[in-house]
């Protein structure tokens, strides 16, 4: 039985503790901590994913104007055209679905 997470990082613990200690006459100095700036640049480099699912959102219906992330099925699209437009037909709602 067993052997989740907790006992996976307790044995990761106790592995990087054996490594760091070294033998008595040459002793490796600790690594430094990460400054500020780094750990800075390294979120800021990263970007929101608000933002990217926003630049994600390139089909439109042409009626309502409602938008879609890319990866959006015709079938979707045909779904959403006969639900909220049932008058227009579907390449008025989408014209880069050809018929």
């Amino acid at each position: 039985m067993g052997g989740g997470n907790g006992q996976k990082s307790r044995m990761a613990r106790e592995k990087n503790l054996e490594k760091m200690k070294a033998p008595k006459g040459r002793q490796a100095p600790p690594p430094p901590p990460p400054s500020a700036r780094v750990l800075y640049f390294i979120c800021s480099v990263r970007g929101s994913q608000l933002e990217t699912n926003k630049k994600a959102m390139n089909i439109q219906c042409k009626v309502c104007m409602q938008t879609f992330m890319c990866t959006t099925s015709e079938v979707k699209c045909k779904e959403h055209a006969e639900a909220k437009h049932p008058k227009s037909d579907l390449s008025t709602c989408f014209p880069h679905l050809k018929n």
